[in-house]
């Protein structure tokens, strides 16, 4: 998957996450709840693609490795920060939940290790904010939640065969352009309406939907139409 791409599906999760974090703000909508389960649902057939891609070249097993290691050094970053946090604010529970070393997320059983660096990204998201304060970037949660999601993927993945990049190029293409148009004539149009009065929820989405580029530089998702008002 090319750079433009990639970014592109960042931008998904943070949409997402955000949608995830304020659905009592939209559950009620019919409309929106049909358009943010297709949405999800194109997100899920993307990571499969991704995998998929990525397993014609280095195989499974090496792709299982690799992608845990990168998850779990990020994971445990942002645990260490966590855990700064727990202690700041005296949340013993905090602590002992994020109690274990780096080394079980490499060597614990798989089932194991997922579980803690699940855990890591649910507590990364709910505490974003703070984590600000203790060394831990948006992106870089928005990255956590990306390489769990992969991980899950390729954990529960039992395929090692060559898969046709080309082929997948494309259906991830095609998966981009059907997610685009849900965001921009179906979930943007709704964020609008509903902005005057979930004003907070309005400005994080607008945030969500800009796209950042491998220079750092971040651009409108779409036109001024497409965008909602804040």
């Amino acid at each position: 998957m090319d750079t433009k791409s990639s970014n592109k599906v960042k931008m998904y999760r943070a949409v997402q996450m955000v949608c995830a974090s304020n659905e009592a703000v939209w559950n009620t909508i019919p409309a929106f709840v049909t358009a943010y389960d297709r949405f999800t649902l194109k997100i899920s057939e993307i990571d499969q693609l991704i995998i998929s891609q990525d397993s014609g070249i280095i195989g499974v097993k090496k792709l299982k490795d690799k992608e845990r290691t990168e998850t779990a050094d990020l994971a445990y970053k942002i645990a260490l920060s966590l855990q700064a946090f727990a202690n700041e604010n005296g949340d013993t529970l905090l602590l002992e939940q994020l109690h274990f070393s780096r080394s079980d997320l490499s060597y614990k059983a798989s089932k194991d290790a997922f579980l803690l660096m699940n855990r890591v990204k649910d507590t990364a998201v709910q505490y974003a904010q703070e984590l600000a304060d203790f060394g831990i970037l948006q992106s870089q949660i928005d990255d956590l939640v990306m390489h769990v999601e992969q991980l899950k993927t390729i954990f529960g993945s039992t395929r090692d065969a060559i898969i046709d990049r080309g082929k997948n190029t494309k259906l991830i293409q095609e998966n981009i352009r059907e997610i685009d148009g849900i965001l921009k004539k179906t979930l943007d149009k709704l964020v609008g309406v509903i902005a005057s009065d979930y004003h907070e929820f309005a400005l994080a989405y607008e945030l969500a939907r800009e796209v950042v580029d491998q220079h750092g530089k971040k651009h409108k998702s779409g036109n001024g139409d497409d965008s909602p008002t804040v």
